[in-house]
């Protein structure tokens, strides 16, 4: 659900033509950025959404370690996004904001579903997928919706996580609580 939600963007800015889809280039490449995307998605998510999220836990009010583990999880990979990924003309405040903002909704979604879960794997499974996707769709942007629409899906996404998680914590709720 994760994936599907927080990649929407990508058909959806090609369907209404303010995106291209060149591929990445790198061909044989993407056998080792893949597996790679995954391992480092796997470890970041075990320090983040595990380790991290165990110490805010224990010391934040309940219900406020996950939006903090969010916002502090979103620096490095907002970081890494402007590193590694191609980048618009636009300034460099204003991608770095939009990096950010995308890379704080999506974790807000991964802390969500490391809770349902009870493991941070199946989210570092899914933001390593993600992180693939990225480098090898080579995604280019004609206009400025798609970085809307690409932060819109990156909030859609815990809300998505949210609802199907509802029902099967349903009945937990009150010891959650």
């Amino acid at each position: 659900m994760f994936l599907l939600v927080a990649a929407s963007f990508v058909p959806l800015a090609r369907l209404l033509h303010y995106a291209i889809l060149g591929g990445s280039g790198r061909g044989a490449a993407l056998l080792v950025i893949v597996p790679a995307a995954l391992a480092a998605a796997l470890l970041y998510e075990r320090a983040v959404r595990g380790a991290l999220y165990g110490v805010l836990g224990k010391r934040l009010p309940v219900g406020a370690a996950a939006p903090a583990v969010a916002i502090l999880g979103a620096i490095l990979p907002a970081v890494l996004r402007l590193e590694l990924l191609p980048r618009s003309t636009a300034p460099l405040t204003v991608l770095a904001g939009h990096a950010f903002l995308v890379e704080a909704g999506l974790g807000l979604a991964l802390c969500l579903l490391a809770l349902g879960a009870g493991s941070p794997v199946p989210g570092g499974f899914a933001y390593g997928l993600l992180w693939a996707l990225r480098f090898g769709v080579g995604l280019t942007f004609v206009g400025g919706v798609v970085p809307l629409l690409e932060l819109a899906a990156a909030w859609v996404a815990p809300l998505a996580i949210a609802i199907v998680l509802a029902r099967p914590l349903a009945p937990y709720r009150e010891e959650l609580l």
